[in-house]
């Protein structure tokens, strides 16, 4: 069991780091094949299914326009059952726009918890769903949209 914590925990934690290092390859490889998004209680909105690679594309196309961003998650909790388990972890994401005056400020923070679910695929364990839960937010709002318009002229 120690080993499975210690798996996902890694998992949960490579999320955040190759996230803000824009290591789009290696967060492919966090993911299974198809994968459950649900920022609802961000964005509102529905959940949706779609492809590791249409999800890592949509973060191509967004990720970039910030200056930086900093994802902080906690120790996880993980809840075992055969070649599933559960996690929840709480998350604090920094997003900034630091290159130019941004009316409105250049920072955006979200606060919430991640509530995972991971499957044993080909040795090892993939994110097959990935919601960010009770989300709350600081800062601008408006700064996802110029980060989106930034990236897309870059």
């Amino acid at each position: 069991m120690t080993d499975t914590f210690n798996e996902i925990s890694n998992q949960i934690g490579a999320l955040a780091v190759r996230v803000d290092a824009r290591d789009w390859r290696g967060l492919l490889a966090l993911f299974d094949t198809h994968v459950r998004i649900d920022y609802t209680s961000l964005f509102g909105g529905e959940a949706q299914t779609m492809t590791a690679d249409d999800l890592i594309g949509t973060w191509r196309r967004l990720l970039p326009g910030f200056t930086h961003t900093s994802h902080l998650i906690g120790a996880p909790t993980v809840k075992v059952d055969g070649d599933r388990a559960e996690a929840c972890a709480p998350v604090t994401a920094w997003h900034a726009i630091t290159d130019q005056v941004v009316e409105g400020g250049g920072i955006w923070i979200v606060h919430g918890c991640y509530d995972v679910v991971f499957v044993k695929r080909h040795g090892g364990w993939r994110l097959a769903t990935l919601v960010l839960a009770r989300a709350w937010v600081e800062g601008n709002p408006e700064l996802p949209k110029l980060a989106a318009e930034r990236a897309a002229r870059s």
